[in-house]
């Protein structure tokens, strides 16, 4: 997928190594989040990006999946940012030891 397609998706689509750190981040998740783009590569997503997903209930799951040998895992989740929630459904897919994609879709 060519980067205009990636950015083209309609949905929110973070790629993540095996410690959390951002290595691709789309442009709807970054009008969603409202956070530019060059400002979160490279940053931890769980402790720098996205502090409401390191919790059982979000960073938990993706770590219990990478472990299961599963592929991928569905739940809804609700994004605190500074102006207010947002439930969002989530969607982790684990490609390999060292790729993760969290891909988001706003539901509220």
């Amino acid at each position: 997928m060519s980067a205009a397609e990636f950015d083209g998706l309609h949905f929110g689509a973070i790629r993540l190594d095996r410690h959390g750190t951002v290595k691709a981040y789309n442009d709807w998740e970054a009008a969603l989040a409202r956070r530019d783009k060059g400002t979160v590569l490279g940053k931890n997503f769980f402790t720098d990006v996205a502090p409401c997903t390191d919790v059982a209930a979000f960073r938990g799951r993706l770590d219990r999946l990478a472990l299961s040998g599963d592929k991928s895992y569905v739940f809804d989740f609700d994004f605190e940012f500074p102006w207010g929630k947002r439930k969002v459904r989530i969607r982790f897919l684990v490609e390999s030891d060292d790729e993760r994609w969290v891909f988001v879709t706003d539901v509220t």
